[in-house]
């Protein structure tokens, strides 16, 4: 009896260790299969991500050439946009300092320039000379041969004036009208006198043509050269030019004659007095 019990127990330890032994394999199995499974999930994430990584990439290095190219291509723009923004502005400044007709400066650039010429002279002690320049009995060229005869004979006048100036500090300007001004730095009123004679004789020699007609036409000029005098300005020299130029004319015309300033001593004084 006692050795059926042993066998029994025996039977029964070995029928629960097989179970055991079963059920440890099989969860084993399981976390073998679980794990292989993770891996196999992982790889292919990894996979999937370095594939997700290489299209991104691709696509950065796409965009990176487009918005290169755009932005290239937006520059370009720019620079045209800005050379043509400066052409205008070189043509709205051109405008501004250049009389139409002429070409010549006009009054506007006069007035900036004289005063900086001015103010240099002045500063570097040296010479400073204006030539006022008029047409002779300009109002008949207009009357008896019309305003477009009149416009094309201060065209006439001012390329012989460009002609006359060799040195490219020396400006020229349509005052106004029929009226002409020189600003000559550097040029005692010998030198001015010199310029303004040898352009009046140049023009009488020669015949105003219009619509084959040859019309004799003459100037006169009037000179000024400031030398430092005390209390003498910008506006006094042109006074003086001009005064110059009104005894030409009232002398018959045809000649240049020079106004010589003196200083002016008070401000109550404004006229330079010969």
């Amino acid at each position: 009896m006692a050795q059926y019990k042993t066998t029994i127990y025996i039977t029964i330890f070995w029928i629960d260790a097989f179970l055991l032994t079963f059920i440890l394999s099989r969860q084993y199995f399981y976390q073998v299969q679980d794990k292989e499974t993770a891996q196999k999930e992982a790889l292919a994430n990894a996979k999937v991500s370095e594939t997700t990584q290489e299209q991104l990439l691709t696509l950065q290095q796409e965009n990176q050439e487009v918005l290169e190219q755009r932005v290239q291509e937006r520059t370009l723009e720019l620079n045209i946009a800005l050379q043509e923004l400066e052409e205008v502005n070189q043509e709205l400044e051109r405008k501004n300092i250049l009389d139409e007709l002429t070409g010549l400066h006009n009054r506007r650039f006069y007035d900036q320039k004289i005063l900086a010429e001015y103010r240099r002279s002045k500063r570097n002690l040296t010479p400073l000379s204006l030539v006022v320049i008029d047409i002779d009995h300009f109002k008949r060229v207009n009357d008896d041969y019309g305003h477009l005869a009149g416009d094309q004979c201060l065209v006439w006048l001012s390329g012989h004036i460009k002609q006359c100036l060799k040195r490219n500090s020396d400006l020229a300007f349509r005052y106004g009208g029929e009226e002409f001004c020189l600003i000559l730095p550097e040029t005692d009123s010998q030198g001015a006198f010199s310029l303004a004679e040898s352009l009046r004789e140049n023009i009488a020699k020669q015949a105003f043509l219009y619509q084959e007609l040859s019309l004799p036409v003459t100037i006169s000029c009037g000179v000024c050269t400031y030398q430092q005098q005390k209390g003498v300005q910008p506006e006094h020299i042109f006074a003086g030019a001009d005064k110059a130029l009104y005894t030409a004319k009232r002398s018959g015309r045809n000649q240049t004659q020079e106004h010589r300033l003196v200083e002016i001593e008070s401000e109550d004084n404004q006229q330079a007095i010969t």
